[in-house]
């Protein structure tokens, strides 16, 4: 991962080579982030408050919608330990401790109230949580498949904290992993312990952002439609494959450098809705349409690629990044002769209609367990011919859609899951893996 580190690396030094920004920068980008992190912890831990009701409660102390009054608390109470996670951050004196991190937990579920549980048996009970304190019954999880994933035991549970806490110190003094590495060994391993009754999920997220803050970067987001991902990489990680969490997190850090890198630079940092793409393709189509002008021009076709093709072709990269570590190089081949560690947008030819676009996802050196050595590619292409685009993934049609329909949020999670997953399968049928 020392390339990718490098690549991090630049990008962190480039935010901070920015600092401090302008009060405007400043709080447009923190608006947007803190309602990212509180609407979307939340939400993956089974919060139902939609993203706008999320700005509603937080900037305008308004509700909307028929939530539970519990679901509104944890959502105010997890912005208030936003605020001091920042707080503890800011503070290079303080090294965070044990303590710091049983309040962070405190100040998320504000107040004592009662959870369905299980008893030994398997019989449904009532567990009242405690904010604060350590878990004083077992809070292992049954698995889809019937078997019990042990976290630590109640009796284990402080000697292990401490350790955690201790390890913790010891990295800000002298730090021996990346940051990001650190990053994921820390959420992965504070996981494992599961200290409390409930909220450990979201204190382990808030402990990786203090880190991360602590260490210059900015918080990482884990997405609510991302948590298969995101769960995926914690099973391997429990498998001994930390590479993978670390991948991950990796892209996140990175997805919010860059948030950050443009609203240093005073450039938009929204990100336009479904909505907002079909309005902005529908007028223009209908605008050429009362012209007599029905054929897509090159700047219609550069437009729809823009605003739809390559959000598509970004999120199909994040996915198919999460196999790298599985092999000694990565290299990403475009059909203008391009070659890349990143899908290199900025170098593509402005295509036109009728040109097909081609990315090539090159792995080198399989470094794991297989019959005999291999390479593997995978490939994606964009053909635009007379009435609509078509996106293939290695010969296989994924979708074929006009030039006045964008690429739709879940259809692009559905389609680059499909894309992983097909590559993932070809990799272990090449490894000789059989399951």
């Amino acid at each position: 991962m020392s390339t990718t580190f490098d690549t991090l690396n630049a990008q962190r030094d480039e935010w901070q080579a920015l600092q401090p920004l302008t009060a405007e920068n400043e709080a447009r980008l923190w608006k947007k982030l803190r309602l990212e992190w509180n609407y979307h912890s939340n939400h993956i831990e089974g919060n139902t408050l939609t993203y706008g009701e999320t700005e509603l409660l937080l900037l305008h102390d308004r509700t909307t919608g028929n939530h539970s009054h519990r679901e509104y608390l944890e959502m105010k109470a997890h912005d208030v330990g936003i605020k001091h996670v920042r707080a503890l951050a800011d503070d290079q004196t303080h090294l965070l401790t044990e303590g710091d991190i049983r309040d962070l937990n405190k100040i998320i579920l504000k107040e004592p109230f009662w959870k369905a549980a299980e008893t030994a048996d398997g019989e449904p009970t009532r567990k009242e949580i405690i904010p604060g304190q350590y878990k004083t019954t077992p809070n292992n999880v049954r698995l889809p498949n019937g078997d019990i994933f042990f976290f630590a035991s109640v009796e284990d549970t402080p000697p292990k904290m401490q350790a955690l806490a201790a390890w913790l110190r010891q990295q800000l003094e002298s730090p021996t992993l990346h940051p990001v590495a650190f990053a994921a060994k820390l959420h992965h391993d504070f996981v494992l312990i599961h200290p409390f009754d409930d909220g450990n999920g979201r204190v382990a997220r808030l402990l990786v952002n203090y880190w991360l803050l602590r260490c210059g970067y900015l918080p990482l987001i884990v997405r609510t439609e991302d948590k298969a991902n995101y769960l995926t990489a914690l099973q391997l990680a429990d498998a001994g494959e930390l590479s993978a969490l670390i991948a991950y997190f990796y892209q996140l850090t990175e997805w919010s450098l860059n948030l950050g890198l443009k609203a240093a630079k005073g450039e938009s940092i929204e990100e336009p809705s479904d909505v907002e793409k079909e309005v902005q393709i529908f007028v223009r189509d209908q605008k050429a349409r009362s012209q007599g002008i029905t054929p897509i021009t090159r700047e219609d076709w550069w437009q729809l690629f823009e605003i739809s093709i390559k959000p598509f072709l970004e999120k199909a990269e994040t996915k198919l990044q999460r196999l790298a570590p599985l092999f000694q190089k990565l290299e990403i081949r475009t059909n203008n002769n391009t070659i890349s560690s990143r899908i290199p947008f900025n170098e593509l030819h402005r295509p036109r209609r009728g040109d097909s676009i081609l990315i090539s996802f090159m792995f080198f050196s399989y470094l794991g367990e297989s019959v005999a050595p291999f390479n593997f590619e995978s490939t994606i292409e964009i053909h635009s011919p007379k009435e609509h685009y078509i996106l293939v993934h290695c010969g296989v049609v994924l979708a074929t859609k006009s030039y006045h329909e964008v690429i739709m949020a879940e259809e692009a999670e559905r389609l680059t899951a499909q894309i992983l997953s097909a590559a993932f399968a070809e990799i272990k049928r090449l490894s000789g893996i059989k399951k």
